[in-house]
């Protein structure tokens, strides 16, 4: 008996190979495509070679829960070349086999072990990444110097039938709520750890920054969510260690945000054992929250007053 294949996976590939593991750092929001209905953007590291990777295509709402992932959790699927895409990061994974597996939690042990994973592909700057093929890496940036919020583009026509077909014929046992199209645009401007950079304005397209907007604004409103979300990208986050994990675009090839990572500052780590101490200076960036920004996808029932619905997932 064939098993007939659900729209917006892709077909059976006898070029497919073995499984291989990766753990999940990025998770875009979703974007409309013409094949396989929407997608989203998903990175990690891969965890026999310890390299970055670029995992696609991942319909990831169709994806039935024992195969939906998060950031920080380790995933098999049956992987092969990419095709159409000549990023050297890229490979093709059948979304039918993705296991989700164990996840790094958060906390002290758990960030030290995020860390081992992490601080070892971190770049100097985007202009080192630039003086190399590769396509997708992680900067700590010296500096956020902006965070700006500005009206998006609509979709056309055709990502809008598109999604509309997918809606009606998909049937995964996932989640098939509309997916709402973001009004607005939300970039960085930063400066890199290089004497050579000049500064970048730079698009987000982390997932958690428009679940974040989605939350802001059912808390506060469309008077009030600007300035909540301005001051957890522009004063919380940056206060932590963050990173920026950048790639390029498969087609124009001009680099984006596509994860933002805040682990904690390596001293609070290594300081876990020492009594707090609020007289001295000294001891304020040794004692940060440790706290994720992992937020949910899809719609959320309204958090409790006070709670911005961003929770930590360790």
């Amino acid at each position: 008996m064939t098993t007939q294949q659900p729209l917006g996976m892709p077909p059976a590939r006898p070029d497919f190979g073995g499984k291989r593991s990766f753990l999940m750092l990025v998770k875009t929001y979703p974007i409309p495509s013409t094949k396989y209905g929407e997608t989203v953007c998903c990175a990690g590291i891969d965890a026999e070679t310890r390299k970055w990777v670029r995992v696609y295509p991942v319909n990831f709402r169709s994806l039935p829960g024992f195969r939906k992932f998060r950031k920080w959790q380790f995933i098999e699927a049956v992987w092969g070349p990419p095709t159409g895409d000549s990023r050297p990061e890229s490979i093709k994974v059948q979304q039918d086999t993705i296991v989700a597996g164990e996840t790094i939690g958060a906390g002290k042990p758990g960030w030290r072990r995020r860390r081992d994973w992490l601080d070892p592909v971190v770049d100097e700057s985007l202009e080192a990444l630039g003086r190399t093929r590769r396509t997708l890496g992680v900067i700590r940036p010296r500096s956020i110097d902006g965070f700006v919020i500005r009206r998006a583009d609509a979709w056309d026509k055709g990502s809008r039938d598109e999604l509309e077909q997918l809606t009606l014929t998909m049937d995964t046992g996932g989640d098939r709520r509309d997916l709402e199209i973001i009004p607005w645009d939300f970039l960085y401007r930063f400066h890199c750890r290089d004497d050579d950079c000049g500064g970048h304005e730079m698009e987000i397209f982390d997932w958690e920054v428009a679940q974040a907007y989605r939350n802001f604004r059912r808390l506060y409103g469309e008077t009030g969510w600007q300035e909540k979300l301005r001051q957890k990208y522009l004063d919380e986050l940056p206060s932590r260690d963050l990173h920026l994990i950048l790639g390029t675009h498969h087609r124009f090839g001009n680099w984006m945000i596509v994860g933002v990572l805040h682990p904690a500052h390596v001293q609070v780590l290594e300081a876990e054992a020492a009594p707090r101490r609020h007289d001295v200076g000294q001891w304020e960036a040794m004692t940060l929250p440790l706290l994720g920004l992992e937020a949910e996808e899809g719609d959320r029932s309204r958090p409790p007053e006070g709670d911005d619905g961003i929770e930590d997932r360790g």
